[in-house]
């Protein structure tokens, strides 16, 4: 108990004066009283992603709710570009009140330390992580007509038409180009990459066949899956995805070492009030337990972690674990990979 002790200590030694007993009184009281009176109005809360994407509506899924508990609207501001850095950035860089909080996920608190080395932010440092919302795993699908019906005939065509495939992502440390770098580094080939700011623009032109394949969340592209419009080859898991249970998994198409379960969370900037921050994850905590917020995510393809991996402490250690894998992936990819592709640089250049 050596640090209750040394807390104790402190406390005697500032109440041996009436004046510094009572500046802690009152220091004690108003942030008490600040706590308790938070919020006195809208919450923002930075989607780094263009609309329509699973960032996007999990965030609106769980703004939703963290409204009805805090009694204040939660206003989903999307700032996309950078793969996601631009917003992660504006998060960073907001001031440490409570009143802004963001979307992050693997791609943008993790893996973007192993693909973009002048990061302009240390998701290991700069932040205040309020815990994980879900998980989804990656999937891998083509526009409808492209001319191949499982992973393995998928990987051999990639193989031989080279730069003539066009593969898409949604930019550089998204999750999509992870889940594409992964997916050339175990299958041996290198497409012609398009990038883009965000899943919306992404399937866009996908649909209107300009795209042939990409690698993305279940959560995003599970509803155009069952509809028809795309076709999906594997999903990168250890099991299928209960929302897409016809879709094999990569290990049942022979390519085992092709997994990615991605999570998705909330943060705070680095400083936040103690009791600020205590009660915005509580809030989190008691929105994600109601079977309802549940549901809503298993609709779209996203699984809410259990208790013990779904905190602050949990998230921050997921973070840091992460970074680690990633940088280890990367290093096994091509430069031109690494940097998301010629159309990458060019868009850069925009």
């Amino acid at each position: 108990m050596p640090k209750l002790r040394d807390a104790l200590r402190i406390i005697a030694d500032c109440i041996r004066t009436p004046l510094a007993a009572a500046t802690l009184v009152l220091a004690l009281a108003g942030s008490e009283a600040y706590a308790q009176a938070f919020p006195e109005r809208p919450i923002t809360m930075i989607v780094p992603f263009a609309a329509g994407g699973a960032a996007d509506v999990t965030g609106r899924i769980i703004g939703e709710e963290m409204s009805k508990h805090l009694g204040q609207q939660i206003l989903v501001e999307n700032v996309a570009g950078a793969g996601g850095a631009t917003g992660s950035l504006r998060g960073r860089n907001a001031k440490p009140d409570g009143y802004t909080i963001g979307i992050a996920h693997m791609g943008t608190h993790a893996a973007a330390l192993a693909v973009n080395p002048k990061l302009p932010y240390d998701p290991r440092t700069d932040f205040d992580y309020l815990g994980v919302l879900v998980t989804t795993p990656n999937i891998i699908y083509t526009r409808k007509d492209y001319p191949v019906s499982s992973l393995g005939e998928f990987i051999a065509t990639a193989k031989a038409k080279g730069k003539d495939l066009r593969m898409s992502h949604n930019g550089v440390g998204s999750v999509s180009h992870l889940g594409c770098a992964l997916l050339t580094q175990v299958g041996g080939f290198e497409p012609a990459f398009v990038t883009y700011r965000g899943f919306g623009p992404a399937i866009t032109d996908m649909l209107a066949g300009k795209i042939d394949a990409t690698c993305d969340l279940v959560a995003s592209v599970s509803g155009h899956v069952r509809g028809g419009s795309v076709k999906a080859l594997a999903v990168l898991s250890e099991e299928r995805s209960p929302v897409l249970p016809d879709v094999p998994t990569a290990k049942e198409a022979g390519f085992p070492a092709l997994q990615i379960e991605t999570w998705t969370g909330l943060y705070a900037p680095k400083g936040v009030p103690p009791a600020i921050l205590a009660k915005l994850r509580e809030t989190v905590e008691k929105s994600l337990a109601d079977p309802a917020v549940q549901k809503r995510y298993f609709d779209i393809g996203a699984m809410v972690p259990k208790r013990e991996r779904r905190g602050g402490e949990a998230m921050h250690q997921l973070v840091i674990a992460d970074a680690q894998r990633w940088k280890d992936v990367m290093e096994k990819v091509s430069a031109d990979v690494r940097a998301g592709g010629e159309a990458a640089k060019e868009e850069a250049k925009k």
